[in-house]
């Protein structure tokens, strides 16, 4: 099943394809659909797929909310262990770009002045 996942969302012919799969699979709300989008981007070698992939991971609106946001950071931790570098590498990439809670929630705070 992983293989199938994997060439779905790599389909270099179809970027519905690769957004629906991506989109499902992160649906989950579970590491192991987040691994797979992570692989994929890893080895994405089309702009426009490494394009879509992003967007669906950059667009989750389930991240946007307190418990969806800490249900990311955790998973990402858990993938800089992962068995495959690529994986454990845009886990890192990610990881490294995020704002702590304490940051955004203190923007958060001052855009309500």
């Amino acid at each position: 099943m992983a293989d199938v996942l994997h060439r779905l969302l790599l389909d270099p012919r179809d970027s519905g394809v690769i957004q629906e799969t991506a989109e499902a699979l992160l649906a989950r709300k579970d590491t192991a659909g987040l691994r797979c989008v992570l692989l994929a981007v890893s080895e994405a070698a089309a702009l426009s797929t490494f394009d879509q992939l992003g967007a669906a991971l950059d667009c989750d609106p389930e991240w946007m909310t307190t418990a969806g946001a800490d249900r990311l950071v955790q998973q990402l931790h858990e993938l800089t262990a992962d068995e495959s570098p690529g994986v454990r590498e845009e886990a890192r990439r990610i990881l490294s770009g995020l704002r702590p809670r304490e940051q955004w929630a203190r923007d958060s705070d001052d855009d309500s002045l």
